[in-house]
């Protein structure tokens, strides 16, 4: 019987198996279960003939962090020098004891007290560039659910994981207005509810496609990934994209009628390195060729999700990334607010008013006001009792068009007369001001 922490021997003499592990400072294997100890004797033909140690635990227990596997955490705490987080999942298994992992950027002062206890990463396993910029509230969150690596089973006890991949990091997230975020790039996070933008080490979703996927694709399949090439590169892609990224962009086409997996990731990494210059474009709104490009990355995305789920869904998950890269770009390319403000057309019709001109109109305004007057009346003295022989649909219609011919005349007689009064005074004070 052996309790976690024992040494079961050294690993120069014996392989460590379930319920155990190796530390690296010492080269000693430890037995991190309660439980009997086992010695299995390597196969005849295996070229490592050590004895494989492991510890068969005497009740149930749920998945052990081991060096290679990847961890899902929810964090607790974030300081400044170090994130709290509880393991949940191992790989595709929920754990059943509470591992608290530990995200920090500097071991200098890490004390080993309870064996649950996994140490996630230092400053350099947080991300991969940029490891002298590493904030802790710039890369987590309290609520945050991250996907991390296990480096090593660490120091005596302790388990060491990493985020510094693509696909590790943050994978969901909630903000401060109750709405899970969506990522909209490496570091940042945006709520669809407010629009805040929040940083963050943001996981990708990356997954790698077999080299002859496309190539397997039913016939139907492949003339939708035809389809999908040529939204992608028809037109005057070069004119409109520039040169760089529409030879890109023409390439990862080709590559696609051809059924080029390989060449075809090779190509969409190369998207991903013009990512900063892309989105520096974007940002300045002076390349209107980034809203070409998100455009074009819609419509392909489209054709994507057109093939409906093939496989393990890798076809949707390509259309989702291309449909949602395409609608940032497109969105973001949107020219910002400048101090220089655009010239405004302005014309002016410029006539001379005199008091000649000024009498004429008069005349005109008064001629007219008694052209409504005589109408209005001429209307009004209509009698009644000769609509009587209509029937009530055209009773109705002729009895509105009276009132609204009356009311329009009347209004048009006194619009007229205030015009009238208008222009004459108008015409003596500039006749009063020529003499």
């Amino acid at each position: 019987m052996v309790t976690p922490g024992d040494v079961l021997g050294k690993a120069t003499e014996v392989k460590a198996g379930n319920g155990a592990y190796v530390a690296k400072h010492n080269g000693l294997v430890y037995a991190s279960l309660t439980g009997l100890l086992r010695t299995l004797s390597p196969p005849p033909d295996s070229p490592d003939q050590r004895p494989t140690v492991e510890v068969t635990g005497h009740k149930a227990h749920g998945a052990v962090p081991e060096s290679g596997s990847v961890v899902i955490a929810r964090v607790t705490k974030v300081m400044a020098r170090m994130a709290s987080a509880d393991i949940m999942c191992i790989g595709p298994k929920s754990v059943k004891e509470k591992f608290t992992g530990i995200i920090r950027l500097d071991f200098a002062s890490i004390k080993l007290k309870d064996p649950r206890i996994i140490y996630l990463n230092r400053q350099q396993d947080v991300r991969a560039t940029e490891i002298d910029k590493v904030d802790m509230h710039s890369s987590f969150r309290p609520g945050d659910i991250v996907r991390a690596l296990v480096l090593s089973l660490g120091d005596a006890r302790a388990y060491f994981l990493s985020t510094a991949k693509n696909e590790l990091g943050v994978l969901s997230a909630e903000s401060t207005a109750g709405g899970t975020m969506i990522p909209i790039s490496w570091t940042e996070m945006q709520c669809p509810l407010t629009g805040q933008i929040e940083q963050r080490k943001v996981a990708k979703d990356c997954f790698d496609l077999p080299s002859d996927y496309f190539a397997k694709l039913p016939g139907d399949l492949r003339l939708d990934l035809n389809d999908a090439a040529f939204d992608l590169s028809n037109g005057p892609v070069l004119d409109e994209c520039g040169q760089e990224l529409g030879e890109t962009l023409l390439n990862l086409s080709r590559a696609w009628e051809v059924a080029d997996t390989s060449t075809s990731c090779t190509l969409a990494n190369k998207l991903l390195a013009l990512e900063s210059s892309l989105t520096d474009s974007a940002r300045s709104g002076k390349d209107k060729s980034i809203s070409t490009f998100g455009k074009r990355l819609i419509s392909a995305g489209s054709r994507f999700q057109s093939m409906g789920q093939y496989g393990q869904g890798e076809l949707q998950k390509i259309a989702k990334a291309m449909i949602t890269t395409g609608k940032l770009l497109s969105a973001s390319s949107v020219p910002t607010a400048t101090n220089a403000q655009p010239k405004q057309e302005t014309r002016m019709l410029k006539v001379e008013v005199t008091p000649a001109k000024a009498y004429i109109g008069t005349v005109i305004g008064f001629g007219f006001g008694i052209l409504s007057w005589e109408l209005a009346q001429g209307i009004q003295s209509i009698p009644e009792s000769s609509l009587q022989y209509a029937n009530d649909n055209a009773l109705l219609l002729a009895k509105s068009l009276r009132v609204a011919l009356i009311a329009t005349f009347y209004s048009s007689t006194i619009l007229s007369a205030f015009t009238v009064v208008g222009l004459f005074l108008l015409g003596r004070r500039l006749a009063s001001k020529e003499k």
